[in-house]
């Protein structure tokens, strides 16, 4: 194979690598209650939507977060509310439990491990790395002598910024 094709090949897998960066999980709906401590999805009524912003600082029709509770009336949810940057752990985060009325939502979703996505972000993983021990470790060509005698290797280059003049 040619470097064109190589170069072709290692764009395709950036591209459907980004189009499937998040997607090995996936929101499955359910019709029952999902266990606490459920990673879940609540989607909201308009005027539900409108209350939850008083709370959460955010107008948004879907609430993600953890279900920390269930009664027959409401579900409770814990939802990120700030993230903060910390220099020991990378980043904090400050939870609170959102209480929403059954009669305000109109969905309840899971999130799930999607075993197809994450079986296709393996194989497009593996063929970027192929891709790039063959282009940078091989050298790219199956010609029986592609550089003339010439010795060959990875060229890497060095940029200098002049400081100070």
């Amino acid at each position: 194979m040619g470097r064109a094709r190589y170069r072709r090949l290692a764009a395709a897998a950036a591209v459907l690598a980004a189009l499937y960066s998040n997607a090995c999980y996936t929101f499955q709906p359910t019709a029952s209650t999902p266990p606490v401590g459920s990673d879940v999805r609540v989607t909201v009524s308009d005027a539900q939507a409108l209350e939850l912003t008083e709370q959460t600082g955010q107008l948004s029709r879907t609430v993600d977060g953890r279900l920390v509770g269930a009664s027959e009336d409401s579900v409770f949810v814990s939802v990120v509310t700030l993230r903060l940057p910390s220099e020991i752990s990378g980043s904090r985060q400050l939870r609170q439990s959102v209480g929403i009325p059954r009669t305000g939502v109109e969905a309840l979703a899971t999130r799930e491990l999607s075993v197809l996505r994450s079986t296709t972000m393996a194989a497009l993983g593996s063929a970027l790395v192929a891709v790039v021990i063959r282009q940078v470790v091989v050298g790219g060509s199956d010609d029986e002598d592609p550089d003339d005698g010439q010795t060959i290797g990875t060229l890497v280059p060095i940029i200098r910024i002049p400081i100070g003049r």
